[in-house]
């Protein structure tokens, strides 16, 4: 008879996804709010760098400027992420802790941050250079289609990068970037189904956001989003033995006393 402790072999993708929708509508307004200073913060930042562009006039490297715009939005979702991580585990969050969030993971969030930037700006810089002159050599063409893949395989791994940051908080090795980089890759190449399936939720969520003049996309993205790839990676957790499992229906207890 197998012990009732036996880590279990499979994750359920449909039930994070159920258990993920479940929480954000519960923390609707959370979700509102967060997802809107989000939109709110990237828009003012993206848009004072655009606007100092043309008065340097600095043509085509107005795009670097995109890069502040790009951290802010980061910087926000670390917050999310890391609230949505404590009400996922039932620790009754309060809204300032986004704040506390994102000071308390500030360093290694600014890390992994300028880590996915260096390596995304250089994947896509080799993709088009070699596609360039794809024509004169077949080498090129294959190196292109190899950069193409490797920055899919990154892409599919960053998903998990946020709430491992916060989950690693709980755990010995701490929140340091190249923990979180491995253990993504580890959950990536041991959960590749899971992952891919995780990610099209994720994007066809942000294209349904996206939809009614980015409406979706300024009140519900990032929230929905957090509780849902936060209860995705518990759900991993459990997989592996990290976490115990818990009911369908959890007993609500109150906030604690004292």
């Amino acid at each position: 008879m197998a012990d009732s402790t036996t880590v279990r072999t499979r994750a359920s993708l449909t039930k994070a996804l159920r258990r993920g929708f479940a929480a954000a509508y519960d923390h609707l307004g959370y979700v509102v709010l967060v997802s809107f200073t989000g939109f709110a913060v990237t828009a003012i930042v993206l848009g004072a760098g655009m606007k100092l562009a043309l008065i340097l006039e600095l043509g085509a490297l107005k795009f670097a400027l995109c890069i502040p715009a790009a951290l802010a939005a980061w910087l926000v979702a670390v917050g999310a992420f890391y609230y949505a991580k404590k009400s996922v585990y039932h620790e009754h969050p309060s809204l300032v802790e986004t704040l506390s969030g994102i000071r308390i993971l500030l360093r290694p969030a600014l890390a992994l941050f300028l880590v996915n930037l260096t390596v995304i700006l250089i994947l896509i810089i080799d993709v088009a250079a070699y596609l360039l002159v794809a024509r004169t050599s077949a080498v090129y063409g294959i190196l292109s289609v190899v950069c193409a893949y490797l920055a899919l395989f990154w892409f599919l791994a960053a998903i998990y990068h946020l709430p491992l940051l916060a989950s690693q908080l709980d755990m010995p090795s701490g929140p340091r970037p190249l923990v979180v980089l491995k253990k993504s890759f580890l959950l990536l190449g041991d959960n590749p189904g899971f992952t891919a399936g995780l990610v099209v939720v994720i994007i066809a969520l942000a294209v349904i956001c996206a939809l009614p003049g980015f409406v979706g996309m300024a009140l519900f993205y990032l929230g929905t989003a957090a509780f849902v790839v936060t209860h995705a990676v518990r759900e991993l957790f459990i997989k592996y033995g990290i976490v115990e499992s818990e009911p369908e229906v959890v007993e609500d207890k109150g906030w604690p006393q004292g």
